[in-house]
């Protein structure tokens, strides 16, 4: 994951959620409203999250797949034409 930001945010509010419904039990208070807000809030964070990071990962295999069909093929059609050319021609091409 090239880009933590969104699960350093999802631990932050997870966090500070946890602290505020003690804070509030201690009071006496009610959580209802806490919980209410808190609970989707924190479940979109660590969805966009770990979309980032499956995103990631299929950059990643993307980039591999393109350099493998782009490159190697490249390479591997140069080194056929140049066989070839040379069987053909001989070394040099003339």
């Amino acid at each position: 994951m090239k880009d933590r930001s969104t699960l350093v945010v999802g631990l932050v509010a997870f966090v500070a959620s946890v602290v505020a419904y003690v804070f509030l039990t201690v009071k006496g208070q009610e959580t209802t409203g806490l919980l209410t807000f808190v609970t989707p809030v924190i479940g979109a964070l660590l969805v966009v999250s770990r979309v980032d990071a499956r995103s990631d990962a299929q950059d990643q295999a993307l980039t591999q797949i393109t350099h493998q069909t782009n490159g190697v093929l490249s390479k591997r059609i140069a080194d056929v034409v140049g066989a070839e050319l040379d069987a053909r021609f001989g070394p040099g091409g003339k």
